[in-house]
């Protein structure tokens, strides 16, 4: 990168259908440790909650951005979320609110990309999952898994 990364500042989003606040304080956490990590300056944070968080008319998204037009001056301005479903799930409406921060001179970053791939999976759900996703189901509960031994 050209520009000089203790001068970034940025505006942490989020987004909560549910009344639910534990996995969102812990996902702003996350985002919080990360950009001290990256000794990044943070504005602030934004949440859209409930019907607000699952339209494409977030009253918080476009008071970030509005934020981010203001305080930004002369500053890189990054829009930081935990992973890239906080911004939404479907790609294309994600891609048009990623567009916005764009358009004003920011950029989106995912401290999910940022993050080392898991380790394998390693628990007996985990390899269940997989034999039953590599196999055909032929009523419920009953997966046909086609071996591929080799013949002596």
């Amino acid at each position: 990168m050209t520009t000089d990364e203790s001068n970034t500042l940025v505006f942490i989003y989020d987004r909560e259908g549910t009344s639910q606040t534990d996995r969102l304080l812990a996902r702003i956490s996350l985002c919080r440790a990360y950009a001290a990590e990256m000794k990044w300056d943070v504005a602030g944070q934004w949440v859209d909650r409930g019907d607000a968080a699952v339209g494409e008319r977030r009253p918080f998204w476009q008071g970030m951005i509005a934020a981010m037009k203001q305080e930004g001056q002369g500053r890189r301005i990054v829009c930081l979320v935990a992973t890239w479903n906080r911004v939404a799930y479907l790609p294309v409406v994600r891609a048009h609110l990623r567009q916005l921060v764009t358009d004003i001179g920011g950029t989106c970053v995912a401290v999910e990309d940022a993050a080392a791939p898991p380790p394998p999976p390693s628990s007996q759900d985990a390899v269940l999952r997989r034999i039953r996703a590599g196999g055909v189901q032929v009523r419920p509960g009953a997966t046909l898994v086609r071996h591929e031994g080799t013949a002596s």
